[in-house]
C-alpha cells in the first residue's frame, strides 16, 4: 500500500514539474502533410542556433543575409531550394538544393545528403518556420521568416525555443547590405 502510494505522489509530482516548465513544446510539422502552398515563395534566413562548442554556425558567420525560394519540384515529392547569399564582404553566392519528401514522414531529406534530416517546427511568429537541421556532425536550428525584419518578441521566442532545446550557442545575421538577386 505505502508502494502504491509512493507511486501516485511521484505521478502527480512529475504532472506537477511539467506544468511549471517554462520550455514548452513546439508543435513539428508533417514534411509530408504541410499545405505546401503555404510554404512555396520567398524566405529569408534570420538566425541560427546550436549546441555550444560546435562548429555548426561557422558557415553562416561570413553571411550578412540570405533569400531563399521554394517551389515544388518537376516530381511530386520533391521541393526545390534555391538562395541567394550575401556575404558581408558584399559578393553574392548562389545555392540551390532539393528536398525529398517521404510519404507519412515528418522529415525531409536533402538529396546529395541522405544523412542530412530536416524537421520543420511551427512557431507563434507569423509567417514564420524553424528547421532543425541534423546530421552526423551538425545540429541546428534556422530561422526563416517572409519579412526581412521581425518583432523582437519573435527573435526571442526563437532564442527561448534554442535555449530550452540545448541550443545556447546564437546567431542573427546583421542584414546591413541589400539582399542578392534572386535566379527563379
Amino acid at each position: 500500500m505505502v508502494g502504491n502510494a509512493w507511486r501516485y505522489f511521484l505521478y502527480l509530482y512529475g504532472l506537477l514539474i511539467d506544468s511549471l516548465s517554462v520550455c514548452g513544446r513546439s508543435d513539428q510539422l508533417s514534411a509530408s502533410r504541410i499545405n505546401r502552398t503555404e510554404y512555396m515563395g520567398s524566405w529569408h534566413f534570420l538566425a541560427a542556433a546550436a549546441e555550444p562548442g560546435t562548429r555548426a554556425l561557422d558557415i553562416f558567420r561570413v553571411m550578412d543575409n540570405g533569400q531563399f525560394n521554394v517551389r515544388e519540384g518537376t516530381e511530386k515529392e520533391k521541393l526545390e531550394f534555391r538562395a541567394s547569399i550575401r556575404v558581408k564582404d558584399g559578393s553574392c553566392v548562389p545555392r540551390k538544393w532539393i528536398y525529398l519528401l517521404t510519404d507519412d514522414s515528418t522529415e525531409l531529406r536533402t538529396e546529395g545528403h541522405p544523412d542530412r534530416l530536416t524537421e520543420l517546427f511551427s512557431c507563434h511568429c507569423p509567417k514564420c518556420v524553424i528547421l532543425k537541421e541534423t546530421d552526423d556532425t551538425t545540429s541546428r536550428l534556422l530561422l526563416y521568416s517572409r519579412s526581412t525584419q521581425l518583432d523582437k518578441d519573435c527573435m526571442d521566442e526563437f532564442k527561448h525555443k534554442s535555449t530550452c532545446d540545448g541550443y545556447k550557442d546564437f546567431l542573427q545575421l546583421p542584414q546591413n547590405l541589400e539582399n542578392c538577386p534572386l535566379d527563379l
